[in-house]
């Protein structure tokens, strides 16, 4: 009975703090079951995946972390996995534009 309450009460998720959020495979179908709840979606991504970015659904709020302002430092600070990681981030944050719904840049 509680466990059914405290269901009920869910009105806010975060995506973000383990991995990457955007990369699951079924984060679209994900954020379509939360948004028909009525639950809003909190994302942060570290802007790695312009194509998942690309066919992202509007969260609630989306997120790209700023971790170092420039090349050198986000490759020193991030450690990131891909040799084009500044593309991928530069073209993470150009789509940000497009998004119809809150983001921020922290």
């Amino acid at each position: 009975e509680r466990y059914a309450e405290a269901v009920r009460a869910v009105r806010h998720c975060a995506l973000s703090l383990v991995g990457e959020p955007i990369i699951y495979p079924q984060i679209n179908t994900f954020l379509d079951l939360l948004h028909a709840r009525g639950i809003s979606s909190f994302m942060v991504t570290n802007a790695q995946f312009p194509e998942q970015m690309e066919t992202l659904r509007p969260c609630t709020q989306l997120y790209i972390s700023i971790d170092a302002p420039t090349q050198p430092q986000l490759k020193a600070v991030d450690r990131p996995l891909f040799g084009d990681f500044w593309e991928r981030f530069l073209d993470c944050v150009d789509q940000l534009k497009t998004k119809q719904q809150r983001t921020v840049f922290r």
